[in-house]
């Protein structure tokens, strides 16, 4: 963006920060960046004013002036208004693609939403390498929007054995589509990807550090204070625990807040998967941070609590690190994980074999390396992974009881602005309530019989007794 109209964009935030409901302030900012055909950005202006009131994009020239642009039909501005108010940007356009006719091949695509829509048909069909073409075909075409990255960078991620010989031509193919254009940040961060299953850290790094650059200047939340600031690079937090129990909301309200500048994605999977490629890889994942202002970085890998030794290599790199820890009833917290794996294709059993076959193993264990011997036999660990007390003690044996704050996810639904007040205490920063809070990544299925609850409830009785009873809370889980 222009040094000027920067300038401009970073008075219109300061007159936010005076007044939130200053609706033509939204319209301005978000017709700088139209005017910089950073269209991302222009979208995530109409969430936050929507936010403030809901019938903003009624008023707004603007929108509808960015919708023509994006290629949207006047039927589909209808669905694209009700889909922005609930949802984030690239899930909106995730629904709208997928309710279009797809074209039959790439050579038809002439907008973005069609190359889309062929990526994601041929992704389903497993024409892997079809689909990235289409995908890049997508970038090409309208760079500024993340969706197609990010469904390119879960493929690449996803299906890497399968892609490993075709990487060098697949990174060729995507520095062309994404050469000399106003690229979202997401460009850099799929390629950091690539890069490091490449083995190229080194260059990864440079990408993730480029696609930081990227992010930061586009971010609203930066001021001159950050940007005058002496910086450092360092994590102020984790959000170790637990997977299906609420991290993702949890994330998202967390870095609405003025003072959290979020990394290049939530989960980093550092401790557990990417360890070996080093300390600078992983800060590469971080802005930088001002020695002044209060603000903070962190990322959230749900399955950290209950990884092996994972607490060693944190208390090794962050000794002070602050964690966070959201609790679900670990029999609506299995049960859900076990419908999440049932849709990703990796689960075939019925829920009443997999959560018997757990209970069978599991049954009667009462320490720590138990425990840990057993979670391979579980084969997906539904169970397993709902054993607290057993992980924190294995934490708390390195890491002192004021390091952690531990929260249920029934509060965080039911008590969203006292329960996230929490986590500005503990995180020493300063309070923020959002208009709305979407709940993330919930999946629905069907009621389980009271049996089969009944029994799982009874396994869990006396784990649940032990974490209580060890952390000084009650969770009141039946």
């Amino acid at each position: 963006m222009q040094p000027q109209l920067k300038e401009l964009v970073t008075h219109y935030q300061k007159a936010l920060l005076i007044k939130r409901d200053n609706l033509a302030v939204y319209e301005k900012i978000a017709e700088l960046y139209y005017q910089q055909r950073e269209l991302e950005k222009v979208l995530g202006i109409f969430r936050k004013a929507l936010q403030v009131e809901p019938d903003f994009l009624s008023v707004s020239q603007v929108f509808n002036k960015t919708l023509q642009t994006l290629g949207f039909e006047r039927e589909e501005n209808i669905k694209f208004k009700n889909f922005l108010q609930k949802k984030l940007s690239y899930e909106s356009f995730y629904l709208l693609v997928l309710g279009c006719e797809h074209v039959t091949n790439i050579a038809e695509a002439k907008t973005w939403k069609d190359a889309v829509a062929l990526g994601c048909y041929l992704k389903e069909k497993q024409q892997l390498d079809e689909a990235i073409s289409a995908f890049i075909k997508a970038i090409e075409i309208e760079p500024s929007l993340r969706l197609p990255y990010l469904i390119l960078g879960h493929i690449i991620n996803s299906h890497f054995p399968l892609l490993a010989n075709q990487l060098e031509r697949i990174i060729t193919r995507y520095h062309q589509a994404i050469s000399g254009r106003l690229t979202s940040h997401h460009a850099n961060v799929v390629l950091g990807d690539m890069l490091t299953k490449q083995g190229k850290v080194s260059e990864a790094i440079t990408a993730y550090k480029n696609g930081i650059e990227r992010k930061i200047d586009l971010d609203t939340k930066i001021t001159a204070q950050y940007i005058n600031s002496p910086k450092n690079y360092d994590v102020s937090f984790l959000i170790v625990g637990m997977g299906k129990a609420g991290t993702s909301s949890l994330f998202h309200y967390l870095c609405q807040h003025p003072q959290i500048i979020p990394p290049t994605k939530k989960e980093l999977h550092f401790f557990n998967i990417n360890f070996d490629l080093g300390i600078d890889w992983y800060l590469a994942q971080f802005p930088p941070l001002p020695t002044q202002g209060g603000f903070l970085t962190g990322e959230a890998t749900p399955w950290y609590l209950g990884g092996y030794e994972i607490e060693k290599k944190v208390s090794q790199l962050f000794p002070k690190i602050k964690l966070i820890a959201i609790l679900r009833n670990p029999v609506t917290r299995a049960i859900s994980n076990y419908y999440m794996t049932f849709k990703m294709m990796k689960e075939h059993r019925s829920l009443e074999v997999a959560m018997n076959s757990e209970i069978e193993i599991l049954t009667g264990i009462t320490d720590i390396d138990e425990i840990i011997e057993k979670y391979w036999q579980t084969e997906k660990g539904y169970l397993w992974f709902g054993l607290y007390f057993y992980f924190f003690k294995k934490w708390m044996d390195l890491f002192p009881r004021e390091q952690f704050l531990i929260l249920r996810s029934e509060d965080l639904y039911n008590q969203t602005d006292k329960t996230m007040q929490q986590v500005y205490d503990f995180l020493e920063i300063d309070n923020y309530s959002l208009p709305i809070y979407p709940k993330l990544n919930s999946g629905s299925y069907e009621k389980n019989n009271n049996e089969l609850h009944q029994k799982l409830s009874n396994f869990f009785q006396p784990h649940n007794r032990k974490l209580e009873d060890y952390l000084g809370m009650k969770f009141d889980w039946e």
